[in-house]
């Protein structure tokens, strides 16, 4: 039997799992893992920082039951969500990645 069980969840629910402690990878280009992280909220900042860097952040992913998957639309809705643009730690990355 194919297991039909959906791997992506909606904004809201994202929102709601930002704090649960889950392990979460942030993967780039052929699934390379950039960073494993123990919440959501911790792949986002992650993300921020591997992006100002310029890695291409493929997506995040929950890889225990049930697998949950965080593509780029929903990265940027969650970093929109999560960081003011003049907050502190976008300018910190983005001030790194200018060397």
């Amino acid at each position: 039997m194919i297991d039909r069980t959906s791997t992506r969840r909606s904004d809201e629910r994202l929102t709601c799992m930002l704090h649960e402690t889950a392990n979460w990878t942030v993967t780039g280009p052929d699934n390379a893992i950039l960073s494993e992280v123990a919440s959501l909220h911790c792949a986002v900042e992650h993300a921020v920082e591997f992006g100002a860097l310029g890695h291409r952040i493929v997506a995040l992913v929950r890889g225990t039951p049930p697998v949950v998957i965080v593509f780029s639309g929903q990265i940027r809705k969650l970093i929109d969500q999560l960081f003011d643009p003049d907050d502190y730690l976008i300018g910190r990355y983005a001030a790194k990645a200018r060397g």
